[in-house]
């Protein structure tokens, strides 16, 4: 169809058919362009994206990619994908999707490199695209993903950070400076369960279960543009943990000094930050006292660094990996898909373990 120039706002509009999903005869109108060209590119697009052809345009796919695949997945995850989506736009703005080459993408993964990002970000993207273009070749016609032909990039050159994480040691010099009972109690749950933040937040006064000592963990909780969004966690999946006694006793008296809790509140009502700055209340009490001490003896304690919330589930899996807890249980309580995550994220904190496994095996006689 052709495309036409409006004369009163001098843009161009073009006006075609096209078939609906039940075989119908449509009119697309559309007008605003600046150039006859950009019409008819769009009519092309239009109807490329409506016939589901890998010759259309990448922006394109993803958008049918979208209406694809997002009503099954939870909030968190279409805004996470919907970022990855824009960095990866900015290498492939308007190329077809059959036109993209393993040359292609070897060139991209060059361009992530030379931008210094971390290996966990660029492997992200990566495998955020191939999840595009493997949807392409089984839905829409595209013969192959080139991303198979090509390695996984890693930038050889980037260092990344430690984990930070606290020992028990350090945890008990800083918890106990925290006054805030709700952050007192929140920090406590997440480092002696492994928690995630969401998970913490979407907790109801019903899935603790004070007689059997145990906590079900079957939500998850994100603030999405100032509103509570609760799906379900992030594996999907449900775990039921045991809790200690320690943590039953402050949890009692958190609720006592909450009014009128009923069994289906929330445990923490959304408050910003009162985790960080429960954390950093502790941190810096905990650090003055070291600074006192330091004055007036020979020997000099560190510092204690402060840490992100996630850094309480990884001290909750340091503190059980040290204490040779089996890493299938580890695994289980920390809500991982399967064992080789767990190990995979924490296997530097097994030198330890394993420097007692030494000791055990030179303590006996033959």
């Amino acid at each position: 169809m052709p495309a036409y120039k409006d004369k009163d706002s001098g843009k161009w509009l073009c006006k075609f058919y096209y078939q609906d999903g039940n075989g119908n005869k449509r009119q697309k109108f559309k007008r605003g362009f600046d150039t006859k060209k950009q019409a008819l590119e769009y009519e092309r697009e239009y109807l490329l994206k409506r016939q589901g052809q890998p010759t259309m345009l990448l922006s394109s796919f993803i958008n049918l990619y979208e209406t694809d695949q997002f009503p099954q997945l939870r909030q968190n995850s279409i805004r996470t994908k919907g970022s990855r989506y824009k960095k990866i736009m900015e290498t492939f703005p308007n190329m077809p999707l059959n036109e993209i080459s393993p040359r292609d993408i070897k060139a991209w993964q060059n361009k992530l490199i030379s931008l210094d990002h971390s290996n966990g970000y660029i492997k992200a993207l990566q495998t955020e695209f191939s999840i595009l273009l493997n949807h392409a070749v089984r839905f829409y016609g595209l013969p192959k993903n080139p991303i198979h032909m090509v390695k996984l990039a890693k930038n050889p050159n980037y260092i990344p950070p430690k984990m930070r994480y606290r020992t028990f040691e350090e945890f008990k010099q800083v918890y106990h400076q925290i006054d805030n009972i709700k952050s007192k109690t929140a920090i406590n749950l997440l480092y002696f369960t492994g928690m995630r933040k969401g998970e913490l937040d979407a907790l109801t006064r019903e899935k603790i279960d004070f007689e059997n000592k145990t906590i079900l963990i079957d939500r998850s909780l994100q603030r999405l543009k100032g509103k509570d969004v609760v799906t379900q966690t992030k594996t999907y999946e449900s775990r039921k943990i045991s809790l200690p006694n320690t943590t039953l006793e402050i949890l009692g008296d958190y609720k006592n000094h909450c009014y009128n809790i009923n069994k289906e509140d929330r445990v923490f009502q959304w408050e910003k930050r009162y985790v960080e700055n429960g954390i950093k209340q502790g941190v810096e009490k905990a650090n003055q006292e070291i600074k006192e001490y330091n004055k007036s003896h020979e020997y000099k304690k560190p510092l204690i660094k402060r840490i992100h919330v996630h850094g309480l589930r990884h001290s909750h899996a340091s503190y059980l990996i040290n204490h040779n807890i089996n890493i299938v249980l580890i695994s289980k309580r920390l809500g991982h898909k399967n064992t080789s995550i767990t190990l995979d994220t924490y296997s530097h904190f097994f030198p330890i373990a394993e420097s007692k496994m030494i000791d055990v095996m030179n303590n006996e006689k033959l």
